[in-house]
């Protein structure tokens, strides 16, 4: 908690002092929802301070090690921008030196940098060719369901009444019209599996058969 009323603070004056100069953090969008809370920041801080110290981080060690420089010159970073404001405060609190300006910069890109690196050593963080995969296939199901509906393989009654057989058939029927019907889209065979979502990659080898005998 003290931890994150620091940065809390610190997060403040940058807005203040720095306003149009913040890092950027528009990868924060990429995060899963139960990573991105107000004491994500705390955590961030913490785990600078466990990595610049020596600690392993949840058993990975080849990622502690990678972001253990980061993670030394954060925490030099933070307690330097932790003096300077002290030092201000004592001074002239309407007062942002450029000295500590650049300071709240330089802390600034750090912990952004930190912050993406951490969080995608933690948990999977979908890059932008994933979450366009992704879309192509969200797209293929409600392309697929369409075309059910209006070839009457399907019924807006089995869709309105959540029908549990429609769990199974909708997919079998997704992965059909993905091979047959709209063999450019997310399930074409021509393509790398690594270049395919993760949801079909493992099935590659079983989807070609598929296609084969289809």
């Amino acid at each position: 908690l003290l931890q994150d009323n620091v940065l809390n603070i610190i997060n403040q004056i940058m807005d203040e002092c720095i306003p149009h100069e913040r890092a950027n953090r528009d990868f924060c969008v990429k995060f899963p929802e139960e990573i991105r809370h107000d004491n994500l920041a705390g955590q961030l801080w913490f785990g600078a301070e466990c990595l610049a110290a020596g600690s392993i981080i949840m058993n990975r060690e080849i990622e502690s090690m990678a972001m253990r420089p980061l993670a030394k010159d954060l925490t030099r970073s933070l307690e330097e921008v932790r003096n300077i404001i002290r030092d201000q405060a004592l001074r002239d609190l309407n007062l942002y030196t450029e000295k500590m300006k650049d300071s709240l910069k330089h802390f600034d890109i750090l912990f952004a940098e930190f912050e993406l690196s951490y969080v995608s050593a933690m948990v999977p963080v979908k890059s932008p060719k994933e979450y366009y995969v992704q879309q192509e296939v969200i797209v293929l199901f409600c392309e697929t369901v369409e075309r059910a509906l209006r070839l009457g393989y399907l019924t807006q009654d089995m869709i309105d009444d959540y029908e549990p057989a429609l769990m199974f058939t909708i997919p079998r029927l997704a992965i059909v019209c993905g091979l047959v019907v709209y063999s450019e889209g997310p399930l074409n065979l021509d393509h790398k599996p690594e270049d395919m979502s993760e949801l079909f990659r493992p099935f590659h080898t079983l989807l070609r058969k598929i296609r084969q005998v289809i």
